[in-house]
């Protein structure tokens, strides 16, 4: 981080520290070794389809990202072609992942953060759904589909910078969830060396 240094020579605060406050789920602890960073951005991928089926008139607004619904129209149609696999994908990765205590602290965690971002997800799009028919089609609905996309896309996208940089995501009410779920490890420290 960028800082000026004190007359006394004491470090001063880096711009981020400034903004955002300090680190303190990822200081002191070492980096997990790059495999598990792959792994731990794997379920991400399950809230990015969600938030690209979800938002359909945001692409009028930026159609940069129309080309993402390209890449996962394939992965996307198998995910949802049927309910079933949804419902059973969550139980799959609550109950083989973030409650297996054999798997390292920060895959759990980041897959328990995948969960929650893909319900967050689903809840904006239910809003949608169920809007009025007059709100949803008028530019109050369009504005309201492109903050929930935007939103979603950029928590996403900083919870997945984060993984692969091998840091705790920390979403400001997100993160006090996933804690409550993966408390036990959080507890010792642990984190799996490289």
């Amino acid at each position: 981080m960028p800082f000026r240094p004190s007359p006394n020579g004491n470090k001063g605060k880096g711009f981020l520290e400034l903004w955002f406050g300090r680190d303190e789920a990822n200081e002191g602890k070492i980096r997990p070794a790059p495999y598990l960073r792959i792994l731990a951005v794997i379920p991400f991928v399950i809230p990015l389809m969600g938030t690209i089926a979800f938002t359909h008139s945001a692409y009028e607004f930026l159609p940069l990202f129309k080309h993402a619904m390209f890449i996962f129209a394939p992965a996307m149609q198998l995910f949802y072609g049927n309910s079933f696999i949804p419902f059973m994908t969550f139980f799959a990765l609550f109950l083989l992942v973030v409650r297996n205590e054999k798997i390292p602290y920060f895959v759990r965690y980041c897959t328990m953060q995948a969960i929650l971002l893909d319900i967050c997800c689903m809840l904006g799009g239910l809003i949608m759904q169920y809007m009025p028919i007059f709100i949803m089609v008028s530019w109050v609905g369009e504005w309201m589909e492109l903050w929930i996309f935007v939103n979603s896309f950029f928590a996403l996208g900083y919870s997945i910078f984060n993984a692969l940089q091998g840091l705790i995501p920390e979403a400001p009410l997100i993160s006090e969830a996933v804690y409550a779920q993966v408390q036990e490890a959080r507890d010792t420290g642990y984190m799996e060396e490289e």
